[in-house]
């Protein structure tokens, strides 16, 4: 007979797991401080056995952790079938058998101090479209998007449960802390990874693609805008890569494309962690430099924050920043007037008919819980290049076929972008960046493409 003790606690671990259970399939968003919430439905898939973990990421610090509060949750996702279905993606060497599904991995930071869930929107929005158009080849796309909240060690874990559970390749990647230590990972198992944010190394490995433009034309680009615009004395503001050759880099592409443009001295770097609550020390610091203008490296709420930040200071300097500041909860503040933003990707007031297409799908999709941006572009132009070369394959679909597939795609800038070089080890793809300003809580293009031929 069990005590009286005994019952109450067997009764509340049954709750603690009926508890947990309810949570597994509750899904929740946020994108920083404000602005709407995007969703994507969530679907528990299966754990991996311990036989059936693939060769481990190598350890490493991760550059910020999820927000308090935010632990976990892990956003899993199925697209077009259900997981384990029989028959689907095999191993790097066996092509996946006629009719079969294929399956992919898609690892999208969603919950934390920085969210990209809109990339994850806009893939699996493309990806239905396209299953629901029967699929490529006969094949339907299945995908399981996975939430890293910022974390690489978490990230790491996602990655090899998805390979586990068998995942032809990974594609779509939006999650920055987890993609700088990913090529270990990527080389060990033969497993390419299709589109990705774009880290550093990601630009070196024949496995992985990433369809952004790299540092090294960003950089150069903002640091020659900088003084076009009329800069003196200029500073850069970025977030750590949590990588030094990438922070190096980055600073180096920015310094040369000040002096190309006939500038003097040195840019002042301040380089700012993920997590950074408040920016009074950044403007303090620029201020008692004398920094005129600024070129920024930042994500939607790190912007909000320097803003605030300038707001209390009263500093307007010359501003150039990257394509995440033309996100609506940042263009809607009117001391962003003026802002001059760069982009790798066409600007949503463009209008090209792929981009009012992306729009058009995703707002359908999810209603009110639709968010359009930048990082909904990068996802929907993964997804465009992943399926193109799928179409390209025929029935003979392996890892090592896809990479060759990718390689061998014509130039094309699918409507969002300038042309995309593709070719066997090419890994600069996209090699051009156009100008922008906020007018009226609006982006208006300013600019046509600018390349550059600089090194990364």
């Amino acid at each position: 007979m069990l005590s009286p003790r005994d019952r109450l606690l067997a009764w509340l671990f049954a709750a603690q797991l009926l508890a947990a259970a309810v949570l597994g399939v509750v899904l929740v968003n946020t994108v920083g401080d404000d602005g709407p919430t995007p969703t994507v439905v969530s679907q528990g898939g299966p754990q991996p056995t311990a036989s059936a973990v693939p060769t481990a990421l190598p350890s490493g610090p991760a550059v910020a952790s999820a927000a308090p509060g935010q632990q976990g949750r892990t956003v899993t996702t199925t697209t077009g079938g259900q997981q384990g279905s029989q028959g689907g993606t095999t191993g790097a060497g066996k092509p996946v058998k006629p009719g079969a599904p294929l399956k992919f991995g898609v690892l999208v930071t969603q919950t934390g101090a920085i969210n990209f869930a809109p990339s994850a929107q806009a893939t699996k929005a493309y990806i239905d479209r396209v299953n629901a158009q029967g699929g490529v080849n006969g094949h339907k796309i299945e995908l399981v998007i996975m939430d890293d909240q910022l974390d690489q060690a978490r990230g790491q874990q996602a990655a090899q449960r998805m390979l586990a559970d068998g995942v032809l390749a990974f594609a779509a990647w939006n999650a920055p802390n987890t993609e700088n230590q990913i090529i270990p990972f990527l080389e060990a198992n033969k497993v390419p990874l299709i589109g990705s944010y774009g880290m550093y190394g990601e630009y070196r490995s024949r496995w992985a693609y990433s369809f952004t433009a790299h540092y090294g034309h960003y950089g150069f680009e903002l640091g020659r805008w900088l003084k076009e615009k009329g800069t003196t004395t200029p500073g850069f503001v970025y977030i750590d890569n949590g990588e030094a050759r990438a922070n190096t880099s980055l600073e180096k592409a920015v310094q040369d494309g000040w002096k190309a443009a006939g500038g003097s001295g040195s840019v002042e770097m301040v380089r700012v962690d993920p997590t950074q609550g408040v920016y009074d020390d950044v403007v303090t610091s620029l201020q008692l430099g004398g920094v005129d203008g600024i070129a920024t490296i930042l994500d939607q709420t790190a912007y909000k924050r320097l803003q605030q930040a300038s707001d209390r200071h009263a500093w307007r300097p010359v501003h150039v920043a990257d394509p995440l500041f033309a996100d609506p909860a940042v263009t809607k503040t009117s001391t962003n007037e003026g802002t001059w933003v760069a982009s790798d990707l066409e600007f949503l007031e463009a209008g090209t008919p792929a981009v009012q297409d992306y729009v058009k799908t995703v707002r359908a999709a999810y209603g009110p819980k639709a968010t359009v941006n930048w990082v909904g572009e990068v996802g929907w132009l993964d997804a465009i290049v992943l399926v193109e070369a799928l179409k390209s394959m025929g029935d003979d679909i392996t890892r090592e076929g896809l990479i060759t597939a990718v390689d061998a795609l014509r130039s094309n800038g699918y409507g969002f972008t300038s042309t995309l070089h593709f070719g066997p080890g090419v890994r600069d793809i996209n090699r051009c960046l156009k100008l922008g300003r906020i007018n009226g809580g609006k982006l208006v293009p300013a600019s046509g493409w600018r390349c550059d031929g600089q090194p990364f």
